[in-house]
């Protein structure tokens, strides 16, 4: 991470992402202070066993509305650092955590829901649905953000996604075990992934 972060909150910790993130920051718990998840109600309750794992990892665990403002400040007391795993259907409820998180003077830093294809460089983005919210999230930063430092941590197509029996085959698939592969345009174009693990 950029900067020096000593308190870190994470959104979407028990999301595809986000399971992922809050595993390395667990591991990496010698090198900074409190740790926090802010999760929602319902998740609290679908997943409570995840919820009481992180709980028994000194994880702790701030519940509430990501549309509430005055939630949004309980979740952001005693840290400098947000980090968003938050969803795709959710991706621009980022804007008013950073707006919250811009008047906020002890949050020093915002790691934006950006993980996957970088949206801006491809012309075809702004007609993807699931970039269009991401681009107007990094629009909302571009023309608000003044004090709060930020980063994109755009990853690639994480592999994991790909690799095994997909819904949607549409997106482009690899089933090994089925012997079955799925490729997207002419199978000739090159491509770089990632994977959510290490």
């Amino acid at each position: 991470m950029s900067g020096n972060p000593k308190n870190i909150i994470v959104l979407g910790a028990t999301g595809v992402i986000g399971r992922h993130i809050i595993s390395e920051l667990i591991n990496a718990r010698d090198s900074f202070g409190r740790l926090a998840i802010f999760t929602s109600e319902d998740t609290l309750q679908r997943k409570s066993s995840e919820i009481e794992t992180l709980k028994a990892k000194d994880v702790d665990v701030v519940v509430g509305d990501i549309t509430n403002t005055a939630d949004i400040q309980r979740a952001y007391k005693d840290v400098d650092t947000v980090v968003s795993a938050v969803g795709r259907p959710i991706i621009d409820a980022q804007i008013k955590l950073l707006e919250v998180a811009e008047s906020t003077p002890h949050v020093k830093y915002f790691y934006p829901s950006e993980y996957g294809t970088d949206i801006e460089y491809g012309p075809q983005s702004k007609n993807e649905k699931p970039h269009q919210l991401k681009l107007k999230v990094r629009k909302y930063i571009k023309d608000n953000i003044h004090r709060l430092q930020y980063t994109y941590l755009v990853t690639g197509p994480y592999a994991d996604l790909y690799i095994g029996k997909t819904r949607d085959e549409k997106a482009g698939s690899f089933d090994v075990l089925g012997r079955k592969a799925t490729l997207l345009g002419t199978g000739k174009e090159r491509i770089s992934l990632t994977t959510m693990r290490e």
